[in-house]
């Protein structure tokens, strides 16, 4: 065999391999992506598809895996996310069975991208708005905020969690109810006591344990719903902390953004949790940076670190509240 040919054949395996590295990482990347940034993910694996189709390749995988992705993840079975998916699991069969007539989907070839991007906007809108209360809530200064939740609201002593640097953020007098290992069923007791201090708000950071003492997503959710039903009975306003219960797959993934679309609630997205996690000495890049440490032991904030979870809490109560929540403007 002359060498051109042999430089030729092992250029080739290694593109070819090289090729299917890129994609492997492409997809363990995007299981790994935080629930905030879903919708850039999907648009990454479109665009992968867009610039597929403008090559004149069938560009069927990048959605038939990106709609795997989903389905692994558990997203949030909204009207625009399930049309999104349906759609990209149509036009992948489409293209699928049109790969050998070129002169098909190369007339065509401008159709799936423009219809996905339209799809990928809706879906955007929603997915955003989900996860934002959208009706107005009344603001009374004298009224306190609960927070009620396990050891990750609790705090490890000296620390005494988010809720004691949230209190000096917010005006309202804040009171942190959380209960080291508390699961959501023992909670509704603990929400229902603390109705006598007439919360006009309550920060739910549960069900953490419920995954660890293997409760179902179903009796999960039915507690939740029981706290937030409470709450709207007496008139003060529940929002949500997100909990990620693993990187790559979640029993629980999507539970508390679901509730959050069912019952207009605000919530805060999970980066709270996994900034404190990626930022320990059990992940990198925390591992690297001591001194930047955000958690002691992996899970549990420090007091730098509840000083973050407190500023996520307390951007979620300017968007329900608006600045006037804030002991200072911004």
């Amino acid at each position: 065999m002359p060498d051109d040919a042999i430089s030729q054949a092992t250029t080739g395996v290694f593109r070819r391999i090289f090729r299917t590295l890129g994609i492997c990482l492409v997809i363990v990347a995007s299981l790994l992506c935080f629930p905030h940034w879903l919708p850039w993910m999907i648009a990454a694996w479109i665009l992968w598809h867009t610039l597929a189709v403008m090559k004149g390749s069938p560009g069927y995988w990048p959605l038939f895996a990106c709609t795997l992705i989903l389905a692994i993840r558990l997203v949030p079975r909204t009207p625009a996310m399930m049309l999104l998916a349906v759609a990209m699991v149509a036009i992948a069969v489409w293209r699928f069975r049109s790969r050998s007539r070129p002169e098909i989907t190369l007339r065509y070839r401008w159709l799936s991208p423009v219809m996905l991007a339209i799809l990928w906007g809706l879906m955007f809108v929603e997915y955003r708005r989900s996860a934002t209360c959208n009706h107005e809530v009344g603001y009374d200064p004298e009224r306190p905020i609960v927070c009620i939740g396990d050891s990750l609201t609790q705090g490890m002593i000296p620390d005494p969690g988010y809720p004691g640097q949230l209190a000096t953020m917010v005006r309202p007098t804040v009171i942190n109810l959380g209960a080291s290992g508390i699961a959501t069923g023992p909670a509704i007791g603990i929400l229902e006591r603390a109705m006598v201090h007439r919360p006009q708000a309550v920060i739910i950071e549960l069900g953490g344990h419920d995954f660890l003492k293997f409760h179902s997503r179903a009796s999960t959710k039915a507690n939740l719903v029981k706290m937030i039903t409470l709450c709207r009975t007496n008139d003060c306003e529940p929002i949500l902390m997100e909990i990620p219960r693993g990187f790559m797959i979640d029993p629980y993934a999507s539970l508390e953004r679901e509730l959050a679309y069912e019952f207009d609630l605000q919530l805060v997205d999970d980066r709270w949790l996994r900034h404190i996690v990626l930022m320990s000495p059990a992940a990198p890049p925390g591992m690297w940076f001591k001194d930047a440490q955000l958690s002691d032991d992996g899970i549990h904030s420090n007091p730098r670190g509840s000083g973050v979870i407190a500023t996520f809490v307390a951007d979620a109560l300017v968007e329900v509240y608006g600045d006037q929540v804030l002991r200072s403007r911004k």
